[in-house]
Parts: structure tokens; sequence; C-alpha cells
């Protein structure tokens, strides 16, 4: 556990805002749910690496007709989610659990900020993972903080390594993001770049079926 998470969960009632309070220096949540729901209409959604249930907070009210689960190896998935409980969703397990257990295909399939904590090898096993769980028509989204010689990227490489306590995070840069994603997706086409509010840093690709 990083010092930054034993240090949240001290904070008992504060900890929600101190959490968004943190994020917000690095990225907009209602931004990112904006940009997700103009690519289209989604019934199913599944988020890979939930963590605590921020984004799919967001997800549930941009995506009003839609259901959602959120997936992370960690136990405490969703644990600081406050939306509507009754269409949302979070388990403890990995894509391949998940998809051992053949359910139903997503219409949107989202990875915001974890290919930057996996190992490297795994990283197209991830992202094949996640191809197999979106549905022919859907859509994946993959969201990365592109590395970089900025202010920014070095407070977000300390808070990553330091703050969250991850020894081993290694930020793509985007060159290397888009080649990971063309070599672990062959079958899948990116149909919107774009960069998400308030650092340039953070790029996301939208995918669908070619």
């Amino acid at each position: 556990m990083g010092i930054g998470t034993a240090l949240r969960h001290r904070l008992g009632t504060l900890e929600i805002h101190a959490a968004e309070l943190y994020r917000s220096a690095f990225i907009n949540l209602e931004d990112l749910a904006t940009t997700l729901a103009s690519l289209g209409d989604a019934e199913r959604i599944l988020e890979i690496g939930c963590g605590d249930g921020s984004l799919g907070q967001r997800l549930v009210e941009a995506f009003p007709k839609a259901s959602y689960l959120g997936i992370d190896i960690a136990e405490s998935a969703g644990r600081l989610y406050r939306g509507d409980p009754s269409r949302a969703t979070f388990r403890p397990l990995s894509t391949g659990q998940l998809l051992a257990e053949d359910p139903e295909l997503f219409d949107l399939v989202v990875i915001v900020d974890v290919l930057h904590h996996v190992p490297g090898p795994a990283r197209t096993d991830l992202l094949r993972d996640a191809a197999n769980l979106t549905a022919p028509t859907g859509t994946l989204v993959v969201k990365d903080w592109e590395r970089g010689n900025n202010v920014s990227h070095m407070l977000a490489y300390a808070a990553d390594r330091y703050v969250s306590g991850d020894r081993t995070v290694a930020f793509p840069e985007r060159e290397e993001l888009r080649q990971l994603i063309a070599d672990a997706l062959p079958g899948f086409a990116i149909t919107c770049e774009t960069r998400v509010p308030p650092r340039r840093n953070n790029v996301l690709y939208a995918l669908r079926r070619d």
C-alpha cells in the first residue's frame, strides 16, 4: 500500500473530497465521461482497472440507459462509488477470470490509466482480453498518460511511484502506445484520438473493429 492510500484511509468522511481534489490535478473525469458518451450509445459498459469507482460513477451518469461493470484485481474495487447502486457492479477479478465466465459482451470497454501499471509483456495480453470482451459493434477505449519532459509528467511519475507506491510504473510514449495498440489489436482501427483536460499527457484512443 502506498503512502497516499494509507493517508486516504485515515481521512474518514473527507476521503472522497481529498481523492477528487488529488485526481483533478491530472485529469478531469467529467470531460472524460463526456468524451466517451460522444462516441455513441452503450447499454453494457465494462471498465477494466476501475480502481475506487470514481470514473464508473461518471459513466453511469453519462450513459443513463447503461449497466456498468467495474473490475479490478484490488479487493477494494469501487469502494468510493456513490452513484446509482442498481446500475453498477464492482468485482475484484482479472480480465482472464471474467472471460472464463463467458459473459455477454460489452458495447463499451474502457481501460483508463491502467497500462502504465502493467508489466510490458502483459500489456498485450490485457488489450487482447479487452478486445475479446468487446461486442462486434462495440467500442474499445484506451486512455493512458503519455511520457514527456514536462513538469506535469514529473508530478505524475512522482504520484504513481511514491504516493501510490507502484515501484514498477512505466509510462509509454505516444508512438509506443500506438504501436502497442496496433500490435495487440490487429482487427481494430482507431476511430478517435484525442486529449483529455487539463493535461496534454492524457491521450485517448477509441477503437472499433475494421
